[in-house]
């Protein structure tokens, strides 16, 4: 299962962000878990996930989000805005792969 958590203002659009990517997994056959919570809230999840997505709208907490999600050895990256906006789950998922994909690359380097 693949565990993402997506800090967003307060979840309201990005829950239909969470429908549309769960329709693109079980479409190719992930198993897929998202959790929309805002940025005061995401602490506390850190742990229980394997990405962290930033909203477009709370890109100005970037770094912040992103030196907290790496201190708990989490791959993160902000959404790109053209997807959160079309609501595209199938790039955002793809997104979430490439994340994945280059994390345990750079864990097998030497």
């Amino acid at each position: 299962m693949i565990r993402v958590l997506i800090v967003c203002s307060w979840g309201m659009s990005t829950s239909l962000l969470v429908e549309s990517m769960l329709e693109a997994a079980a479409a190719r056959n992930y198993t897929l878990s998202v959790e929309a919570l805002s940025a005061g809230e995401y602490m506390d999840r850190l742990d229980e996930c394997d990405v962290v997505l930033i909203a477009p709208q709370i890109r100005h907490l970037r770094k912040s989000i992103e030196k907290l999600a790496q201190e708990a050895g989490k791959p993160v990256a902000l959404i790109e805005p053209f997807h959160y906006a079309t609501m595209n789950g199938e790039a955002v998922l793809e997104q979430v792969l490439l994340l994945l994909q280059e994390t345990q690359e750079g864990q097998a380097q030497p």
